[in-house]
């Protein structure tokens, strides 16, 4: 378990230990924060790493900016391991039809229905000596493996169907209820480590460059080893002990260490919330995180379509390397974050989102209608585009998200964070499981055969035509809409600085500290 946290009284003013009865004065911009675990939790005394103020320096060490940040490797590579490969795992290795596969995967997100905002909720209300979001975010790491073996089990010799989907949708039923331990903890953690602006800006664009190697090594990992196992180089086993340990253990380990080294900085609400409909649906009044939301599903919702179809475009519409497919938009994304780092500074993050979204629904229609004739390089370079003009919107969304969270903070008087974020991974779960079961459905509907023979793959014409139309149309309706919400967007950095100044006056009249 993570050290613990110093323990304070939960509102009020608290008496310092050098002059009993005298109020302790907030935390000025100017005062120095004093380094991390130098003293034992101690009653009666405001936890000097929560700052009533946004702080003007650094709070975090180098080291816990580091590992916090390689923290989003999971949320990076866990969910591209899932849009890439899943689906065609479940299709063509464990031999489940397309249209059960997608159900399968549909189904458990029911589930999550309650237990993402639940989660925000109870990360939000808990009060413990590790801080509110660490006791989670670790005891899910630590069942990560666990769920991976679940999900991944190679049990593609069972003879029945109907057992095949039952274990599918148990074992997804468990993961994901460990990804949201893990993630909506995260994310909230994400907007509370430190309440320096320039800081926070930092370290979220450092999570994005972690999520984004991540998501670079399990998408050209994963697709090499599904074509080592589709040639015969690779047999279920071995894919199966590769994917949950290798991977597994690279989620895991940098989200232990992250948690035993991070801190919460940030003040927290004096009174509980209770779990409810509506307070569920709570985040939904505010204007920037409605915005925000739709401009994350846009984004989200887009890369999850290409990335559960590249594999089936690149096999069997144009017969081409799905790994060079995937490889260009890694290249282009991690291009980006050098270029987004400096933009973030100076550019409101709305207009680097929607920037180039034209770009990319150019490109989209390029990809429908390239004849599979045609040489092979002209529809990468068609990707190049799309990669380009996404690459803003991909990698903004959590960028933003803190920025809501002060915004929520000024309207509402109260940081819930993981209210927000809980809904945030909810609703974008859903999305991610509908479109997947569409897709699945599409596919099933259209005539889509598991080959047998991987060195001559051949499809239906009605399955290549729904493959051409679903990817070019996703994109283009999709990004259509996210650049519309983010021309909405309300929170331009203008506004971002001028939140920072009015927290700080917000938090020095009311003062609130860590329970003890």
């Amino acid at each position: 378990m993570p050290p613990p946290e110093r323990s304070a009284h939960a509102s009020g003013p608290s008496t310092s230990p050098n002059a009993p009865g005298e109020p302790t004065p907030p935390t000025s911009p100017n005062t120095p924060v004093p380094p991390r675990g130098t003293h034992e939790p101690t009653a009666d005394i405001a936890d000097p790493q929560i700052s009533l103020e946004p702080s003007q320096t650094e709070q975090m060490t180098r080291a816990e900016r580091v590992f916090f940040a390689a923290g989003d490797m999971f949320g990076g590579g866990g969910s591209t391991l899932i849009a890439v490969l899943y689906l065609f795992y479940l299709t063509d290795v464990i031999g489940i039809p397309p249209g059960w596969a997608a159900t399968a995967v549909l189904l458990p997100k029911i589930w999550d229905a309650i237990n993402d905002p639940l989660m925000g909720i109870i990360t939000d209300n808990a009060r413990t000596r590790w801080g509110r979001r660490r006791p989670f975010i670790t005891v899910g790491s630590v069942l990560l493996l666990v769920a991976l073996a679940a999900i991944w089990a190679p049990i593609g010799g069972w003879d029945s169907l109907a057992a095949k989907v039952t274990f599918v949708i148990i074992a997804n039923l468990f993961y994901t209820t460990v990804a949201t331990m893990i993630a909506v903890p995260y994310a909230s953690l994400s907007t509370e480590a430190t309440s320096n602006y320039q800081e926070r800006n930092r370290i979220n664009v450092m999570r994005l460059a972690f999520s984004t190697v991540s998501s670079a090594a399990c998408t050209l990992l994963g697709t090499m080893l599904m074509q080592a196992y589709t040639s015969g180089q690779l047999s279920g086993m071995e894919l199966y002990l590769t994917v949950v340990f290798g991977f597994g253990l690279l989620f895991a380990l940098p989200l232990i260490i992250a948690m035993w080294l991070t801190r919460e900085r940030t003040p927290i609400p004096a009174e509980r919330t209770r779990f409810s409909l509506v307070v569920a649906l709570e985040p939904l009044r505010l204007d920037s995180f409605r915005k925000l939301l739709w401009m994350y599903l846009a984004q989200a919702l887009t890369m999850d379509v290409i990335s559960a179809l590249v594999i089936y475009y690149a096999l069997y519409v144009v017969q081409l390397s799905p790994t060079v497919f995937l490889g260009i938009f890694i290249v282009v994304n991690l291009i980006g974050f050098a270029v987004v780092n400096q933009l973030v500074k100076h550019v409101s993050k709305s207009v680097i989102y929607r920037f180039l979204l034209p770009l990319a629904m150019l490109g989209a229609i390029g990809i429908g209608l390239y004849p599979a004739t045609w040489p092979g390089w002209g529809i990468y370079v068609v990707a190049l585009v799309v990669a380009v003009g996404l690459c803003g919107s991909v990698l903004m969304s959590w960028v933003m998200f803190p920025d809501v969270i002060d915004d929520a903070e000024l309207t509402t008087g109260a940081r819930n964070a993981g209210t927000y974020s809980g809904l945030m991974t909810l609703i974008r779960g859903i999305a991610t499981a509908v479109a997947v079961w569409l897709i699945g459905l599409m596919l099933q509907f259209t005539g889509y055969q598991a080959p047998e023979d991987y060195a001559d793959p051949t499809q239906p014409a009605a399955t290549l035509i729904g493959i051409r139309i679903t990817m070019a149309g996703s994109i283009v309706l999709f990004m259509a809409f996210g650049w519309w919400a983010a021309k909405k967007y309300p929170l331009t950095i203008d506004v971002c600085r001028r939140m920072q100044e009015r927290l700080g006056q917000a938090r020095s009249e009311q003062a609130t500290y860590l329970p003890e």
